[in-house]
């Protein structure tokens, strides 16, 4: 498959279609992402009641359950991410920016046992770094979005299409 100008129409149609499935994985990724940016805010929020308004076993459970069910999302963001690298190392884009989410269960385990005020706040720290590290995810799919995009354009251009 060639990358550059001069390539065939049959390379150019069969690099738009690798492109396509790029841009496809992509979004799948940015769906993950917002997923897991909703339920992680979510739960920061519980947290936040739990640890400075004592919410109390209820709010804990709630709090637990949208961790689990933010956890889900975080790990479907880095599968969605590692089918995004694969994508791109087809169109010869890197993917090397995006790094994975990552989800340990630790924290939460120790607020389980110990649920006092310095393991709430030790999870809010978690579910902070979470929302960080997705935040930032979040910029490099926004970028890789752009360049597949741009790249369309141009090899679409070169077929005389849009």
């Amino acid at each position: 498959m060639t990358q550059g100008s001069g390539g065939s129409a049959a390379d150019d149609q069969d690099q738009l279609r690798e492109i396509q499935e790029a841009q496809d994985a992509c979004e799948a990724a940015l769906r993950s992402l917002g997923e897991a940016q909703r339920t992680v805010d979510s739960a920061r929020s519980w947290g936040t009641y739990d640890t400075w308004f004592g919410g109390g076993l209820f709010s804990s459970l709630i709090k637990h359950d949208r961790i689990d069910e933010a956890e889900q999302y975080m790990r479907a963001v880095d599968e969605a991410l590692e089918r995004l690298r694969r994508e791109l190392a087809d169109v010869h884009m890197g993917g090397s920016t995006l790094g994975g989410v990552g989800v340990t269960d630790l924290t939460r385990t120790l607020d389980v046992w110990f649920d006092n005020f310095f393991s709430d706040l030790a999870v809010q720290s978690r579910l902070k770094d979470a929302d960080h590290r997705l935040d930032a995810i979040g910029e490099a799919l926004v970028a890789v979005r752009r360049a597949l995009h741009e790249r369309h354009t141009e090899v679409a251009g070169r077929l005389g299409g849009t």
